[in-house]
């Protein structure tokens, strides 16, 4: 189960919340972004994520990130990654060094 739905998505998308054209495509894209967060977030804890607190914000990453993908898709900028993924990656980069990685003292 993935922590964004596909309602979420769309919001990003300012897509129609009723048009469900674009369902499948949501659904497979969120699976895909899932994974990879899961991926990246499994170096540093137990994925995948229960704590209600951390899904929430990991949803808003996750919806982010698979609304960059889809805008992608429909407008190629050659090479560059479209801003909303790339802001999604700093975010969860974000998270990650607040909540998982620890200042050792010496």
């Amino acid at each position: 189960m993935t922590y964004a739905s596909i309602s979420d998505v769309k919001w990003w998308l300012k897509h129609p919340q009723d048009d469900t054209s674009l369902d499948a495509e949501i659904s497979e894209t969120l699976e895909s972004v899932d994974n990879e967060i899961n991926n990246i977030l499994s170096e540093y804890t137990e994925t995948p994520i229960t704590d209600e607190g951390l899904k929430e914000i990991l949803g808003d990453i996750e919806a982010q990130w698979a609304a960059g993908i889809l805008r992608q898709r429909r407008i190629p900028s050659g090479d560059e990654e479209d801003v909303y993924i790339q802001v999604a990656r700093r975010r969860l980069e974000r998270l990650i060094d607040r909540r998982f990685k620890f200042i050792e003292l010496a």
